[in-house]
């Protein structure tokens, strides 16, 4: 056989050889310039759009031990929660409704909803990133008042009009907010006047004059979130209600839902959704698994990462993204509302945590501190579990056979050239 033949012979042997090194280095899940786990609907063997289905904890690699001694403390200290829910790859490993009576007139709603408080505040994330992927909102740059052309707004200076989508996601706007000096029925308190003022809670927020300049200063505004609600109206021509149920509530089987709305007809964009614990846990895993949902990208895997990613730090166990807060140490963000509700995400242990609650103003709310002590504490399986992929190894068979062949063939066309 000539040089030429050998030559031909080597180079396939090596082809070979590469392709088989690439299935071994190659990450099948996980994107080195992604901050979270890549899971799409062919790493699933279920969607839970008609309902969750169970499994114990040992099955998707977690301590049930641990986990009933969370149920335990829960009743051991009396702690006021309604709800606690873990899923793990999927299934639904804890689901218990230690008390589900304290504090009903706080946080219980109806037809077995909660009142989800500022935890909403996730939800309006997701809509305004699903109005720019729909087209109807350019981009996070631009301005607050852009988006408000038929409102007479006051006290406009320059730095007003510098505030841009992206501050009031990131609760650094520069408005100035007070919803603890007074109570909550008092006009003092501007939660009051989102309520309750005749020109609408967006035309109050609007008309608020300036405390910092823009993006230099976290300050949580409640206002801001509302603003979010008030921009999806302005831009889809739907009510934020209308627009949640087409785009997101639908697609992921989310029923019953309750949301309230100011004098002006705009749905609160900072509190008072109300949903089933269940269907909380729903809008955690569509974040889990990258904003897709059996098949559909119902919001980009490209707002996800963004609208999750820590923008300001506190102390490294607590961050803030658009309107999500983070645990920066851990991987893990979630949407937290007042009296303990929570939606907790760790993409690092596929895993979705649900709490409910009542907690009283002077209660400690327990929920973030059990989150990490017992629920992520019983993970004793790191990795997730992904069925095997039979695509990849079938065409590395495939190609080796061909090119195997393909050799046989040289050898046997210039035997003895």
């Amino acid at each position: 056989m000539s040089d030429y033949n050998r030559g031909i012979e080597y180079m396939a042997l090596v082809s070979i050889l590469l392709l088989l090194l690439s299935t071994v280095t190659t990450p099948s899940i996980a994107s080195e310039s992604s901050s979270f786990v890549e899971f799409t609907s062919a790493t699933r063997d279920y969607w839970p759009t008609e309902g969750w289905m169970n499994s114990t904890p040992e099955e998707q690699g977690m301590d049930s031990v641990l986990l009933e001694e969370m149920i335990d403390h829960i009743a051991d200290e009396d702690l006021d929660v309604h709800s606690v829910i873990v899923i793990r790859h999927g299934y639904v490993v804890l689901e218990e409704y230690p008390d589900p009576y304290q504090g009903v007139s706080r946080t219980q709603s109806f037809n077995g909803t909660h009142f989800l408080y500022s935890a909403t505040k996730s939800f309006l994330s997701c809509l305004i990133g699903m109005a720019i992927d729909k087209g109807y909102i350019d981009n996070t740059s631009q301005t607050m008042l852009s988006f408000f052309p038929n409102h007479t707004i006051a006290n406009i200076d320059e730095r007003k009009e510098r505030v841009t989508l992206r501050d009031l996601l990131t609760m650094r706007s520069g408005l100035p907010w007070d919803e603890q000096s007074a109570p909550f029925n008092s006009p003092e308190n501007d939660v009051y006047q989102l309520n309750y003022n005749t020109s609408g809670g967006v035309q109050y927020v609007l008309d608020m004059p300036m405390e910092y300049e823009p993006d230099e200063v976290f300050h949580y505004n409640t206002g801001a979130s509302h603003l979010l609600s008030g921009i999806v109206q302005e831009t889809t021509g739907m009510s934020t209600l209308d627009f949640a149920v087409e785009h997101l509530f639908s697609p992921l089987g989310i029923n019953p839902y309750y949301w309230y709305s100011d004098r002006m007809g705009v749905h609160f964009g900072g509190y008072d959704l109300q949903l089933e614990p269940l269907d909380m846990a729903k809008f955690g895993y569509l974040f889990l698994n990258n904003g897709t949902w059996d098949g559909e990208q119902v919001v980009s895997s490209e707002w996800v990462n963004e609208s999750t990613t820590t923008v300001s730090t506190y102390y490294g166990e607590r961050g803030y993204a658009y309107q999500w807060w983070t645990m920066p140490d851990r991987g893990v963000f979630y949407a937290a509302g007042m009296y303990g509700q929570y939606i907790f995400v760790s993409p690092e242990d596929d895993l979705v945590a649900v709490f409910t609650s009542g907690y009283g103003f002077n209660d400690v709310d327990e929920n973030p501190s059990m989150f990490r002590n017992y629920i992520l504490g019983a993970v004793t399986e790191e990795s997730p579990v992904v069925p095997f992929d039979f695509v990849l190894p079938a065409t590395v068979i495939v190609v080796v056979v061909v090119s195997l062949g393909l050799i046989l063939k040289f050898r046997s066309r210039f035997q003895g050239v």
